[in-house]
Formats: structure tokens, sequence, C-alpha cells
């Protein structure tokens, strides 16, 4: 692995671990063992990296964000999607802490962060209509536009409550998220009874993490 991506990575691991404004980039030399100079090298102080992170975080979301991927998707499917799109926003989660103080910290990253958000609460929509219009969600129009506004809000704000308001790990804080927005969409979905038992098996065990992430069709590279 090349040393300005060991730093992009560990920069990541300490910003969510931490939160970015208690990072140094001299923290993150000394986790990586390098000289600040080196660092500094690679990266002209914290706010190349941040922006070097956000342009990743858009990669990784442009991967999983793509609309014909939801039409094969059926109702029973779309804990699958909802899971996958928790675990891809949970790897870049200093992002959402405290964002608008980012944003006037760091203004190159705010195009690329709306692009992102109007993406996701687009492809949310398009989830909810396409899900409604196979008659595999009741609802009304209100109803869907209120799911989509619900969804993008666990989605990107629930990490930060669960680290305010509990000790959860980051597994059981993807859970949480997930169980957040079934608890929501269950009612309206149609499945059968055996479909539903699955999921909810599913959401109590955290067995649905492994075969997520074994999915090739979201997985991300």
């Amino acid at each position: 692995m090349k040393t300005a991506q060991r730093i992009l990575l560990t920069a990541l691991a300490l910003f969510n671990r931490h939160g970015e404004n208690t990072v140094t980039s001299v923290d993150i030399a000394l986790e990586l063992d390098i000289s600040p100079g080196n660092l500094y090298y690679h990266f002209k102080g914290k706010e190349s990296m941040v922006v070097a992170l956000m342009q990743m975080h858009e990669e990784h979301m442009q991967r999983v964000l793509v609309s014909d991927k939801l039409e094969a998707l059926h109702a029973e499917d779309i804990m699958y999607y909802l899971y996958l799109l928790i675990d891809s926003l949970h790897v870049f989660r200093f992002f959402y802490r405290s964002p608008a103080d980012l944003a006037e910290k760091y203004p190159a990253i705010i195009k690329k962060r709306k692009a992102i958000l109007s993406k996701l609460n687009s492809q949310l929509s398009m989830l909810i209509g396409q899900l409604h219009a196979k008659k595999l969600l009741e609802g009304t129009d209100a109803d869907k536009t209120l799911l989509v506004d619900l969804i993008s809000l666990i989605l990107t704000q629930s990490c930060q409550f669960d680290e305010l308001n509990s000790h959860m790990d980051e597994t059981a804080q993807r859970y949480h998220a997930l169980s957040l927005m079934m608890v929501s969409l269950l009612p309206r979905l149609r499945v059968s009874n055996k479909e539903l038992d699955a999921i909810k098996v599913a959401l109590n065990t955290h067995t649905f993490a492994n075969k997520a992430q074994a999915t090739p069709a979201f997985t991300l590279e």
C-alpha cells in the first residue's frame, strides 16, 4: 500500500474514532510511525486530507447509488440495500458528526457533500417509488415523501445519536439504524409472514451483516 493511501486510511480511522477536530496531522504521523515531514510531503495539512477523503467517500457512494440495481429489488430485499447504505456511510461517519462545522472549516467539501446527499435522496425516492408502483409498499404520496426524509435522516444522523447516547459498538450501531428504518417500513411492506419472521430474526441476531457483505452486487471495491 502506498504511503499516501496509508495516510488517508489512518486519518479516516482517527477522525471516525476521535472526531476530526481533536486529531492533528502530528497525531496521524505518530500513528503511522512516520515523520511529520513525510506526511507533509504527501498532504500539505489536514485540509488536503479531508478533501481527499471526501473524494473517496463520493467514489464509494457512486458504486452503491446506482439506479439500475433497484429494478431487481423485491420488498424482502429492501433490508439488504438499506444495510449496505448504512455500511457505506458509516465508513465515513466523521463527515456527518458536525456537518455545518466541517463545511465552515473546509468549504472545498461542500459541493461533493451536497452531491452525495442529493443522490442519496434521489435513490431513496426511486426505491420507495418503485416498491409502491409494484404494489409492494402501501402509502400515499405524502407518506412516501416522509419515508424518504426519515430514512435519509436515520442514515446520516443515527450514528451521531448512538455515540452521544449509548456505548454501542460499530456493528450494533449499524443494526440500530437498520432497525429504526425497518420499524417504519415493515408495517407498509407487503411480505409474507415467513419473510417477515426471517427479517425480524436477522435484525435480532445480527446475522444479516455477514450475508450482506458477501453479496457482490452492492459491495464496495
